[in-house]
């Protein structure tokens, strides 16, 4: 088969497979993850009953690969506003920004990830975790080490105070209702955590 129709083959397959997990996303925000149902997935995206089985083996395969493309999507969108910024303190305000921002543009999304992280299965959560551990490392190595560094925040351990901030900026999602408001301003968020980070005049 000539190079060029392979690439082309390569395309479709991976457009097929986003409107799978789009669909996917969709059914388990709104069915959760035992009542959602492949074939009306497959449906859903445009395919016949069955189509997702030749992407994904199983509903659990298929699960696991919509965990590492929202981990993914909402590191690089979060990321991606963080580095807009030089100062520390900028940085960790525009942290809480687009995490809520992120989840506001994504509500399917992030109604997946919050359940997931509150739900019982062991396996989704560590994919989460896992998913989750670039931003993690992000609020490390690009805000507390450097706020650090600076004089600006505490001495702290970082890997212990980045769990904590995530662990509130995760929180901030369960805030959020069906049409996109959030109890929590991100601002008083992110003033809260700095009154406790800064140090002290």
């Amino acid at each position: 088969m000539p190079r060029h129709k392979n690439a082309e083959r390569r395309e479709i397959m991976g457009e097929t497979r986003q409107l799978l997990l789009d669909a996917a996303t969709a059914e388990f925000a709104r069915e959760g993850y035992h009542r959602a149902n492949i074939n009306r997935i497959s449906q859903a995206a445009g395919f016949a009953k069955g189509t997702i089985y030749n992407y994904f083996p199983s509903k659990r395969a298929l699960m696991l690969a919509l965990i590492d493309g929202i981990a993914a999507s909402h590191h690089q969108f979060v990321a991606t506003q963080i580095q807009q910024e030089e100062d520390p303190v900028r940085r960790l305000q525009r942290f809480f920004e687009a995490g809520a921002g992120w989840i506001i543009g994504h509500l399917a999304q992030g109604r997946v990830m919050l359940t997931l992280l509150n739900g019982p299965d062991p396996e989704f959560k560590q994919r989460m975790a896992q998913g989750y551990q670039p931003m993690h490392q992000l609020l490390i190595d690009d805000v507390l080490v450097p706020g650090m560094e600076r004089g600006l925040f505490r001495r702290l351990d970082p890997a212990a105070t980045a769990g904590l901030l995530m662990t509130i900026y995760l929180g901030i999602g369960s805030t959020v209702d069906e049409e996109g408001r959030s109890r929590l301003a991100p601002e008083w968020i992110a003033e809260f955590v700095l009154s406790g980070l800064r140090t002290q005049a």
